[in-house]
Order: C-alpha cells, then structure tokens, then sequence
C-alpha cells in the first residue's frame, strides 16, 4: 500500500501529461501538414519545450532518493548541453544559424539574393535550409550555416543598379561610346545611367554601362533590355562590336565591318514576363506574406481602437476583427499553398 501510495503521483500526473502533449503535437503541428518550415520553426521550438519539461515534471514525481533524481536531471542537463556543445555538427549548426537568421533578418521572402555561385528569389525559409528559386526556375535548399559563413548580397526592393560590360575597339572615341551607352539605358528605362571605362586591353576596351531601376521584380527582363538595347544602340550608329579573340586582317581602305542587318519582323505579343515564369514559387510566397502583414496591421489597428470605442461600434470593430483573423487563418491553409 505504502509503495501504490508513492507512486500515486506519477500514475495520475503521467497520464494526464502525456495526453496534454498528444494535444498539443496535434494542435500545432499533426492538424496543420499544409503550414511551410517558416510557419513549423517556433511550434516545433514549442513542442520541443513542453516535452523537455514533461521529462523533468516525471522525473520530480517519481519516487525516487534524492540522489538518483539529482543524476538524472544532471544527466538530462548534460544531454541538452553535449547538444549545444556539438554544433559544429550539420543539423545543430543550421538550426542555430535559421534561429540567427530570424534575429538579424538579413534577407525575406521574395528578396533577389546572391550567396556563393547561388542567385535566385527566396521562396521558403526553413527549419535547417532556405530554399532559393533560380532564374531556370530551379528550388535550391541552401543550408542556413551557409548565410553564416558567406557574404549574402540583397537586392534592394525598393531599386537597385543594373550594369552590362561589353568591348569595344580603340577607333571609337569613348564619348561617343559613352553617348550612345547612356542612351540605350534611358531607352530601357533605366534612370541616372552612367558610363565607366573598365580595362584598357590590348586590342579592346571594356564598358560598363549602368542605370538605376526603380523596381527589382523586374530584374530579369530589364537586363535583358538593356542588353537589347546596348546592341541596336551601337549597330544603329555604325559601331561595330568585335570580340577580342575575333582575329581578321585589315586592309586599309577596304576594311568591312560586321554589322548585322535588322531584319523586319513581326510584331510579337508579349506573354509571362521571365521574372512570372523563373521565380513562380518564391512571387506566390512573397504575395502570400505581403497578404499575411497586411492583414496582421489591419488587426493591430483596429484593436487599438477597441478601448476608444462603445456600443454598435465596438461591436462593429469586434465583428471585423474576427473577419480578418478568418482571413489570417485562411491563408495557410492549403488551397493558397498549392
């Protein structure tokens, strides 16, 4: 009797600990499969806790000497601490750089990044690896430990420079270059271009055109312009644009250049820009977090005025909160991930 007696409060308390952890594995994450890693990072960190104190909880219930029990909490100490001391290890490692990468919020979702040989949209950022879309539309999962360790370049939402270099032979003045370079940016829509002389080669010299762009979603297909651009600008104008390893004899007085032709052509409707094809994932999660903060601002600001307001009209607001929560709700569910 004396031994039931002692062991009374683990049975009643053990039970009831491990039903509420069932719930709460099936809350926050078994009746959710559609939510994304960067929605699963602080549920997973949640659970992770609450079994962590279950384990103490019976540890401290069980009928144990003092002794024993001081080891075996020592012990379960020991293990979260050896953990933490082993991160060089891959899988520690990364999920303390997402952890890092969450408090320094070098980068978000639907930024133009470049880290290592790696450029590409941000479409996810996960528990252990963001996952990176490519301009061939490729989803990369770039390990977090790597945005550690290496330099991250972000493009600029708010604009950003887009530049091409080519080369050019020494019997074109470089202002008349530059003339016509700046011009085949403004055609672009590129503002404030300018020109820098690169490199004085041996048998060329190389340019850098430049111009601001205002909006970086556009990325792409404004590279290309301009690359476009730069061609017709030049061949219009009688330059010719030669390799430097394109070898011809010249004969004074009968020197041809390589200009091509422009041909007619007709008129090609436009479709999907690159940037609607390249980075569909990463523009569809971009789009879905813009919704999320937008609606996450309206809640706050509507249930600031809560306090100000009585009668119909709280109620009014009351009623529009819960409406925009709904929203919030919906947008993890499913049917917008898909």
């Amino acid at each position: 009797m004396s031994i039931l007696h002692a062991f009374l409060p683990l049975l009643v308390t053990a039970p009831l600990l491990i039903i509420g952890l069932l719930i709460a594995q099936y809350v926050l994450i078994t009746r959710r499969p559609d939510l994304g890693n960067e929605a699963r990072l602080p549920r997973q960190l949640i659970l992770f806790i609450l079994t962590l104190s279950t384990v103490i909880v019976l540890v401290v219930l069980a009928p144990l000497a003092e002794s024993t029990r001081n080891q075996i909490l020592g012990l379960i100490g020991l293990l979260v601490s050896g953990v933490i001391a082993v991160s060089s290890t891959a899988f520690v490692t990364n999920f303390m750089a997402a952890i890092m990468l969450r408090v320094t919020k070098p980068f978000a979702v639907g930024d133009f990044i470049t880290v290592g040989d790696y450029f590409g949209k941000v479409a996810e950022r996960g528990l252990f690896d963001t996952e990176v879309q490519t301009e061939s539309g490729e989803l990369i999962a770039i390990p977090n430990a790597t945005f550690i360790s290496a330099p991250v370049k972000v493009i600029d939402k708010e604009g950003t420079i887009i530049s091409t270099t080519l080369s050019l032979g020494y019997d074109v003045h470089h202002s008349r270059i530059e003339e016509l370079l700046v011009r085949a940016a403004k055609q672009t829509g590129l503002t404030d271009p300018y020109v820098h002389v690169m490199e004085l080669g041996d048998f060329s010299v190389s340019y850098r055109v430049n111009g601001f762009l205002a909006e970086a979603k556009t990325l792409l297909t404004v590279r290309s312009k301009l690359n476009l651009a730069v061609l017709d600008t030049l061949h219009e104008a009688g330059v010719e644009i030669m390799s430097p390893t394109f070898a011809r004899h010249i004969q004074h007085g009968n020197d041809q250049q390589v200009i091509p032709l422009k041909p007619k052509l007709q008129s090609i409707k436009e479709g999907m820009s690159a940037e609607d094809v390249a980075f569909a994932k990463a523009n569809q999660a971009e789009a879905l977090e813009t919704k999320k903060l937008a609606l996450q601002e309206q809640i706050a600001s509507l249930a600031a005025k809560l306090s100000e307001v009585a009668g119909e009209e709280k109620e009014h607001l009351q009623t529009r909160i819960k409406e925009l929560e709904t929203q919030l709700e919906e947008t993890n569910m499913p049917e917008n991930n898909s």
